[in-house]
């Protein structure tokens, strides 16, 4: 049984079964109340023999005298009782099947075995009894708030909603099925229903931990600044609840996206817990978030470096750490080294070929350089920035008939811009193929716009030069 449930499920062996409710759960040792007429729930056998005793008693039944027989279901409910108070919940359920053969009628002890069960992971047997108990007594409400949880717990939240409700209209205040709606109802996201009874819970309980935490994680995404105020309050009234921290720094996070200024916050965060648990790197990588959100491009490398040191060689890490390289003061360094690893692994993604290329353009690596572009057109034939690339580098090279064909095909795709009309100019002059130079500088004139000064002017030298090399008969 989970920790959680402990403290909520109720057990009948306190409790008059005919009454309508009761503040006392089964976490703490239940007391020997008398239940009518001297009978007790009470749960469990000897742990010493016990299958023994079942043997025997099964074997005796039928010949036992009506008072004999009397006795022995008194004696199975004193040792289920006596089990319970010893959390011993397997001789407590042992106990009670064996008096429930003889008594099927006693829902009492049967909700007492559903109980024993809960604790000892018998979920679905539990669940079944507490829904068998409840045929027959339609009203019993701790079966509707032992059902409720389990259901809840057991991953059954719209099952679970109507045995809480039944609680709560018959008891408003009770607090553990306020909570335990609140959850059914964010389990099937109705935020605003589910934000109502965490609010009504907190009326009567302002200092619970646990409501202010769930209600925090609840409004994370739909009111974060009241979100930060029940985590911060969580926080208040309980230290050591790490994921309440960690819930307050992503809410952090979100604030942070929306104008507070809160990020270094949830850094301060994210880094303590870390000091605490060093192996956290799902923590290590939202620290790396926040740090490149931050423009601490080379903080966000160190704790990816640390992730991937760690043996995570996702695709995903990869691609980020590579974007903050490529931001970092000395980043690009690394950067290409980083992207040839990755392309190892995935040679078809034409952007990080490009992206290669650029790289060795400035390392004047050109031919390396044109070899990445040159990939990038077999890849991508029908994209035009490989083909650009490809028609500067190979220009670097002093390649200028492989320029001239590498902006043939950027014609071909009708995607000349004034900085391919300029460069096949120069190529072509280069070529001393004066007509087609100069009609490519006049294009670069008619459509840069003065956005290109330097180029401009020499372009306007250039028509002037060859339009009178043209008129003495050059061609």
């Amino acid at each position: 049984m989970a920790p959680t449930a402990a403290g909520a499920l109720q057990c009948l062996s306190v409790w008059d079964a005919r009454a309508s409710s009761t503040e006392e759960g089964c976490s703490a040792r239940p007391h020997r109340n008398k239940i009518s007429e001297g009978m007790r729930v009470k749960n469990g056998f000897a742990r010493n023999g016990r299958r023994q005793v079942l043997k025997v008693g099964l074997v005796a039944l039928a010949f036992l005298t009506g008072e004999a027989y009397a006795q022995q279901a008194e004696e199975l409910l004193q040792q289920a009782d006596t089990a319970l108070q010893k959390e011993d919940y397997a001789g407590a359920a042992q106990a009670l099947e064996t008096y429930l053969l003889q008594k099927p009628e006693d829902y009492r002890a049967e909700f007492n075995l559903a109980y024993a069960y809960s604790f000892l992971g018998r979920r679905a047997e539990a669940i079944r009894r507490y829904q068998n108990v409840l045929s027959r007594e339609k009203d019993l409400i701790p079966a509707h708030l032992n059902l409720g949880i389990l259901l809840l717990e057991e991953g059954n939240p719209a099952e679970a909603e109507p045995h809480l409700r039944a609680v709560v209209e018959q008891q408003p205040d009770n607090a553990k099925a306020l909570l335990r709606l609140a959850q059914v109802l964010s389990a099937l996201n109705r935020i605003e229903e589910s934000r109502a009874f965490y609010e009504q819970l907190l009326t009567l309980e302002p200092d619970n931990a646990s409501a202010h935490f769930d209600l925090g994680k609840l409004l994370a995404e739909t009111d974060p600044a009241a979100a930060e105020k029940h985590l911060r309050r969580a926080l208040e009234l309980d230290s050591s609840l790490e994921t309440a921290r960690l819930s307050l720094a992503a809410v952090l996070e979100t604030r942070a996206a929306q104008g507070a200024d809160t990020l270094e916050e949830a850094a301060t965060i994210y880094r303590q817990i870390l000091d605490a648990h060093p192996q956290r790197e799902d923590l290590r990588m939202r620290l790396g978030q926040v740090y490149a959100r931050q423009n601490r491009f080379s903080d966000a490398a160190k704790q990816w470096e640390m992730v991937r040191a760690g043996g995570d060689s996702s695709p995903e890490l990869a691609q980020a750490l590579l974007q903050v390289y490529l931001q970092s003061t000395g980043g690009k360094e690394k950067a290409l080294p980083l992207i040839q690893e990755i392309l190892a692994q995935d040679s078809s993604n034409a952007e990080l070929w490009l992206l290669a290329g650029r790289l060795w353009i400035e390392k004047k690596q050109y031919r390396e350089a044109a070899r990445q572009f040159q990939k990038v057109t077999e890849l991508r034939p029908e994209w035009s920035p490989g083909y650009t690339n490809l028609a500067t580098a190979l220009h670097l090279l002093k390649d200028y008939a492989g320029t001239i064909a590498a902006l043939a095909k950027v014609a071909q795709l009708r995607q000349d811009t004034p900085g391919t009309y300029f460069l096949r100019a120069i190529s072509l002059d280069q070529l001393r193929q004066r007509q087609p130079a100069l009609e490519n500088y006049q294009r670069f004139l008619e459509t840069d716009d003065g956005k290109n000064p330097d180029q401009e002017f020499q372009a306007r030298q250039r028509v002037r030069i060859i339009s009178k090399e043209i008129q003495k008969g050059f061609k």
